[in-house]
């Protein structure tokens, strides 16, 4: 008789639930998973599933009408601040437990809260744009598909629908220590990168004594998009607007205390941190805040992000220190009047101080963090690869020991088909080709980025256990799925976050504004932390990195499956993939129910070969064809600044050309 067993993994957004039954189950048409409520009935209630009528309005349908043809499910309909178990029952089909087999429940409850421990809160955003949901939100139905136009509006009203679903917990986040600030008293003290959101912007200005670093952040507010996109030639159009505001509130204010320092970043570089300490009245440090998400209404809502609060008198202090050093750099290649960018920022000493070892604190109980910051090369990088940076060899280091499996999100920790860019998705790619065994999901921004994964792994392994997914949305109304909008701006993932066997003890999350590459060590003001042991913070982040995964994994199936209007729904054979031993799926089954114990490796994919040929033709198509359009720009641009060449008329003595303007005699230079 087949054993059900069943695990549940929560955050403060999101519950990612996963079973197994041990065996291939004849005539499965699915399971029904059951949220148990704590304090409430013992059998629970059926998890809702999507489904819409013909005049597009959703139905109010479950798993038990629509079993699931998955293995593992993501509840993000739970509560926030609830305490749950999961059931999970075979189904014939719609309303037909498979008996006599028992249902699996999870043993322990979840809770979907920030609180890790006793010194630890951890938050993710649901910026998910691309989704149903938020299709919904801005759905325009004479045009049949959303409205780009009212993501911009509805992002920065803070009472908007779309603004409080995207942005979930994210702004309560970023505002702890501010609140505490006021509430008790006390200093913040904050480096950042992007400063647009004006209600962020406020309580920044409400602050009594605030500190606050704040880098260019170039472009436009008109623009609309605002991202880790430095392309734009108005040199910091973005931050400007933010800058004066809060200027104008410390000049209104006769103590003194605060201050504003600006950091003007040269071309190629970006002062990308995302953080905040709070001091207490004593001038005590006792928090930080980092993460990913800038303070900008699309770090809020239109990208996946993170933040994490960590209640340490010693971390704060390294915090702190760096703060300084950071204000001595600025002050020290002197601070404009008026944004222009200086290129003796990051100097020497400030390289120095960053590139120092710093020992391992205490977190929680039996847990450990380690911070490191940047610049802390002794050079920015160049055109050129350099030795890799301290921070990351070890990086490089915990990922070389992964036992069982690596879980990340990453915006652009490079540059796809540059050889000179180095970054951890190349050093993941040969460890997971060495260990087959090893269990890798991700995704990147950068769908150059994940192609070139996809492929170095597909030349490098013959086992498909390495998956990487890059943003995808539905591009077309088909059956009950309404044409999403998967991007605003220029990032979409925008974590950086790398997740180390979760499901054991000696765990690895790595996370802050670091970018995960070369360049971000050498050339940015970046924090990045590194913790140990800590399963509780390992498994939110753990749910996170899951949630972003599987939302873009279906969505690029459902884009490029050969029939058009795939429904993994309706497919008869959706089980036999979990228990063909080549397929990732197997892997997938197996993992989230071993407690953290190592996995079988994958057989040898027949299949393999093959793909690794088509996407190495499709990438030197795609190569050929982008040299071929700059060789046709060249052509036309050589077209239009060749001189035409005249045949002169012959001259007539006494006569003067009509169509011969007058012309003063140029000078030659001496």
């Amino acid at each position: 008789m087949a054993q059900g067993k069943a695990v549940a993994i929560a955050n403060n957004d999101y519950v990612h639930v996963a079973w197994d039954f041990g065996e291939f189950l004849p005539n499965c048409d699915g399971f029904a998973v059951y949220r148990i409520t704590d304090g409430g009935e013992s059998q629970g209630e059926p998890l809702s599933v999507f489904g819409r009528d013909a005049k597009g309005n959703r139905l109010k349908i479950s798993c038990e009408d629509y079993p699931i043809h998955k293995y593992n499910w993501r509840d993000v309909l739970e509560t926030r601040g609830g305490r749950y178990k999961y059931r999970v029952v075979p189904m014939h089909g719609p309303k037909q437990p498979i008996s006599p087999i028992a249902p699996a429940v999870t043993p322990d409850w979840v809770d979907v809260s920030p609180r890790r421990g006793e010194n630890v809160e951890v938050y993710f955003n649901r910026g998910i744009l691309g989704s149903q949901s938020a299709a919904d939100k801005i759905w325009n139905p004479n045009q049949e598909k959303p409205d780009f136009n009212k993501i911009t509006e509805m992002i920065r009203d803070t009472n908007s629908a779309l603004r409080k679903s995207l942005s979930g917990q994210m702004f309560t986040a970023l505002t702890i220590l501010l609140d505490r600030a006021e509430q008790k008293g006390g200093s913040c003290w904050a480096s950042l990168y992007e400063l647009t959101d004006t209600a962020l912007i406020e309580r920044l200005c409400n602050c009594e004594e605030l500190h606050l670093i704040l880098s260019n952040n170039n472009g436009s507010l008109d623009e609309g998009s605002e991202g880790d996109d430095s392309s734009s030639n108005q040199y910091d159009g973005k931050n400007q607007p933010a800058a004066d505001k809060i200027s104008a509130s410390i000049a209104s204010r006769p103590d003194g205390k605060s201050e504003l320092i600006r950091r003007y970043m040269p071309t190629g570089h970006i002062g990308h941190n995302k953080f905040m300490v709070y001091l207490d009245n004593d001038g005590a440090p006792r928090a930080i805040l980092t993460g990913s998400t800038n303070w900008t209404a699309t770090g809020l809502c239109t990208q996946s992000n993170n933040a994490i609060i960590i209640e340490s008198g010693d971390l704060a202090r390294q915090y702190l220190d760096y703060w300084h050093a950071l204000k001595k750099d600025a002050e020290a290649a002197g601070i404009p009047a008026t944004p222009e960018p200086k290129k003796d920022l990051q100097g020497e000493t400030l390289r120095n101080e960053c590139v120092v070892e710093r020992g391992q604190l205490p977190l929680n109980a039996g847990s450990k963090v380690v911070a490191w910051f940047s610049p802390n090369t002794p050079k920015p990088l160049g055109k050129k690869r350099g030795p890799t940076p301290v921070d990351l060899a070890h990086v490089y280091e915990a990922l070389n020991n992964a036992k069982q499996s690596v879980l990340f999100l990453a915006f652009m920790p490079g540059k796809a088909g540059s050889e000179n860019s180095a970054h951890f998705l190349q050093e993941l790619e040969k460890i997971a080709a060495a260990k087959k065994f090893l269990f890798v999901r991700g995704a990147v921004s950068d769908p150059g980025l994940a192609n070139e994964f996809d492929m170095k792994t597909l030349q490098l392994s013959d086992t498909e256990n390495a998956m990487i997914s890059s943003p995808q949305g539905i591009f077309r109304n088909f059956k009950a799925w309404r044409k999403e909008i998967y991007k605003y701006g220029h990032a979409i993932i925008h974590d950086k976050t790398i997740v180390i066997d979760p499901l054991s003890s000696d765990c690895v999350v790595i996370t802050g504004s670091h970018n995960l590459g070369s360049r971000a060590s050498s050339n940015n003001d970046e924090n990045m932390l590194m913790i140990r042991g800590d399963q509780g913070i390992a498994t939110a982040y753990a749910a996170h990195v899951m949630d972003v995964f599987e939302h873009y994994r279906s969505r690029w199936i459902s884009a490029h499956h050969k029939r058009s209007d795939y429904d993994p729904r309706t497919d008869p054979n959706w089980q036999q993939k979990y228990f063909d031993n080549w397929r990732p799926a197997f892997a997938e089954r197996l993992f989230w129910v071993s407690g953290g114990a190592s996995l079988p490796p994958l057989a040898p994919n027949p299949k393999l070969k093959g793909a690794a040929e088509g996407l190495a033709a499709a990438a030197q198509a795609k190569k050929e064809a982008a040299a071929a359009r700059r060789a046709a720009r060249t052509r036309r641009s050589s077209s239009k600044k060749a001189p035409v060449r005249k045949i002169a008329a012959k001259k007539v003595p006494g006569e003067k050309r009509p169509d011969q303007p007058h012309r003063r005699a140029r000078r030659k230079p001496r």
